[in-house]
């Protein structure tokens, strides 16, 4: 019954990113905490290697669909990597309620980009001089909330894609899950080494995702944004409640 759990709460996190655009991990830490019953750190470790899988697959599916630009997936990707690799180590010294309140904060950004995401616009695809310099920042505080939080940094890629970069969100999201790669691989790394959990339901979440993540990208083209909008607002008023009680409990 473990198991199928696990790969329940992998396919409805993949059906929900796939259908909202929104970061899976995002959905998977509530998920995990509150479906499965593992403690917070243990929910961070998991939701780095559904993040693995999710980034890999999510990358490829959008080389196909030409919404990626390499340039700025691979810079940003760097600028990143080592933080990243800090932040999942350093998980273990990190008292819980922080990493919760940082989580709260990472869903209200993802929240903010769903109700900003109709009203931007723009063609830009080439990164400037003056984009590196405003990248490696950003790349450094994505990586390290990434690696703490289990959820890949496309919290932040996608925002700083959208507003400094001057990306249209087709383009910002799919290059996010790009640089997502290698922001999540060495997470991963530093979570194995500081953190105890179950490396096994962690891939069978990162399964179920990918199946998931199909599922909820055919969805999007079946269901209206309007509804789409009021789901996920729905979802982000009962998930930061929930964590909001459990923080003051």
């Amino acid at each position: 019954m473990e198991y199928i759990t696990f790969l329940l709460i992998g396919l409805v996190v993949g059906t929900v990113a796939g259908l909202m655009g929104i970061g899976g991990g995002t959905v998977i830490i509530p998920l995990l905490l509150y479906l499965s019953g593992v403690e917070v750190k243990e929910a961070t470790a998991m939701s780095m290697v559904h993040i693995v899988f999710a980034s890999i697959s999510g990358t490829m599916f959008n080389y196909f669909q030409k919404t990626i630009i390499f340039k700025y997936a691979l810079y940003f990707g760097l600028s990143s990597m080592a933080f990243s690799f800090l932040g999942g180590y350093f998980t273990k010294f990190i008292p819980d309620l922080t990493i919760k309140i940082m989580y709260l904060a990472a869903l209200t950004v993802s929240f903010v980009m769903l109700l900003l995401r109709s009203r931007i616009s723009s063609h830009k695809t080439e990164p400037t001089k003056k984009d590196i310099y405003k990248i490696i920042p950003i790349g450094a505080i994505a990586g390290f909330m990434a690696g703490i939080l289990g959820i890949g940094g496309g919290f932040l890629f996608v925002p700083a894609l959208l507003f400094f970069m001057g990306l249209p969100m087709n383009l910002a999201t799919g290059t996010s899950l790009g640089a997502i790669i290698f922001t999540s691989i060495p997470g991963l790394i530093g979570k194995v080494i500081s953190v105890d959990f179950n490396i096994l339901f962690g891939v069978i979440v990162g399964i179920g995702g990918i199946g998931g993540a199909r599922l909820g990208t055919y969805l999007k083209t079946r269901i209206s944004q309007k509804v789409t909008r009021v789901l996920f607002i729905l979802f982000f008023i009962v998930v930061f409640a929930r964590v909001i009680i459990d923080i003051l409990t």
